[in-house]
């Protein structure tokens, strides 16, 4: 996609219809995984007993897929493109948000990076989040941890993982876990949106700094927004695109609940955050939000 607005009705008319492509690609791997489990497995009840399981399942191959053409990919576009210049600037201690497969590890082999964290929920994506760490030489530096980012799943798991990482917090919470914590497609989906944006924001140090690039509900209130885009985002949803999509929201306020993280302290020191492709069922947002110094 063109991140300014589009000429034709017809580019305007694709905007409209991306997420169409994706659940279908999506829903294709769940039925095909339900198949798997009542005619392969003899698991004929597992559709509905075991309907969480199989949506994982579902996910993981889904995003596997999915990814593997970004990487190969000589430049990235669309929405990929706003990733690369963002997370080449992370630094320190490192949390990765559902990083899926890996596709953004080349953009964080910098030396001004010590450690970094993945906390990913999809166990079916551990294996190739793995051999990802492994060939881009990060398997000493990059840690899994199995957990969604809700403090009371990531603390546990990353005290088991490294319980050196928490000494500071356990003394003073205020001092913080993480020197940057990266959003990338991911608060689309997780439990809670609000409760989690101010967890994060507890959970960076001083002066840390929150990547994010996330697609967000569109703001067809404003002047760069799109009525029909916001209609075609409901009808989505209704159709099924969060069962499908892992949990995926395709109308969730990010900047809002990003911007209320910091009340507590009575705001970030900063925010740079941008708009793009406003037109379309798909708008993303893209910047950095900085915590305060002590």
């Amino acid at each position: 996609m063109n991140p300014a607005a589009p000429d034709s009705f017809i580019e305007r008319f694709k905007g409209l219809l991306e997420p169409s492509a994706l659940m279908w690609w999506a829903a294709t791997h769940y039925y095909r995984v339900c198949s798997e489990a009542v005619f392969q497995k003899g698991q004929v009840l597992a559709p509905i007993f075991q309907t969480s399981k199989l949506r994982d399942e579902a996910f993981g191959r889904f995003w596997i897929e999915f990814s593997r053409p970004r990487e190969e990919a000589a430049e990235p576009v669309g929405s990929s493109a706003l990733i690369p210049p963002l997370l080449k600037t992370s630094k320190g201690v490192v949390l990765d948000i559902g990083p899926g497969t890996g596709t953004q590890m080349p953009l964080l082999k910098g030396s001004a990076i010590t450690t970094i964290y993945g906390a990913e929920p999809c166990t079916g994506l551990h294996s190739e989040l793995r051999r990802k760490a492994a060939s881009e030489g990060l398997g000493s530096k990059y840690h899994v941890l199995p957990c969604g980012v809700a403090a009371e799943e990531l603390l546990p798991a990353l005290g088991t993982d490294s319980p050196s990482a928490l000494a500071a917090y356990d003394v003073d919470p205020a001092a913080g876990v993480f020197d940057t914590i990266l959003c990338v497609r991911v608060l689309c989906s997780v439990p809670a949106m609000e409760k989690t944006t101010r967890e994060l924001y507890s959970l960076l140090k001083p002066g840390g700094r929150l990547l994010v690039v996330e697609h967000v509900v569109n703001p067809w209130r404003t002047a760069k927004g799109s009525f029909a885009a916001r209609v075609a985002q409901a009808v989505y949803m209704f159709l099924g695109w969060r069962f499908y999509i892992g949990d995926c929201c395709l109308d969730r306020d990010t900047e809002g609940a990003l911007r209320q993280a910091a009340a507590v302290d009575g705001g970030w020191e900063s925010v740079e955050l941008e708009r793009h492709f406003e037109w379309s069922a798909m708008p993303y947002i893209s910047g950095v939000l900085t915590k305060k110094s002590l």
